[in-house]
């Protein structure tokens, strides 16, 4: 089971059309000022799977959609002094993270946070799963969406 809300056609279509109208720099700028407010070490986390190179932007944007997702679908206003229904991970929980895929490897990592998506949040997967085909590497794109997944489950 997984604590992350289920994401619907409406809030996928919603959040496209919110990335198309205010574009995703403008987008990117508010989901990280909450991601710092809110959840610094997912941001850490984030910034350091997208890395530095020519792909780390659209790796972040994707990475940015995704969580927006989540939180509209919470019903969270970003950006607000409301607790925020994600679950906050801890320094704790990103070194378990780092741990569990170091221990097993991240392709295995990744295929289960995949194959859980698949269940209980197939909108969620089929928004990670189109950003990352229009990505240089679909595996590692599908990997940071699976940071996002693993926190909660």
């Amino acid at each position: 089971m997984s604590v992350l809300p289920r994401v619907t056609v409406l809030t996928r279509e919603r959040i496209s059309r919110e990335f198309d109208d205010l574009g995703p720099d403008a987008c990117m700028t508010e989901i990280k000022a909450d991601l710092r407010q809110h959840n610094p070490e997912l941001l850490d986390m984030a910034m350091r799977w997208a890395g530095r190179g020519a792909e780390a932007s659209g790796l972040m944007t994707g990475f940015g959609m995704f969580y927006r997702l989540l939180v509209a679908e919470a019903d969270a206003p970003m950006g607000s002094s409301a607790l925020n229904p994600l679950p906050r991970v801890s320094i704790d929980v990103r070194d378990a993270i780092v741990k569990y895929i170091d221990h097993t490897d991240s392709e295995t990592f990744t295929r289960q946070a995949i194959e859980n998506l698949e269940v209980v949040n197939p909108e969620l997967l089929q928004m990670a799963h189109g950003h990352a085909l229009r990505r240089l590497d679909y595996g590692r794109t599908m990997q940071g969406f699976a940071l996002l997944c693993s926190r909660a489950n």
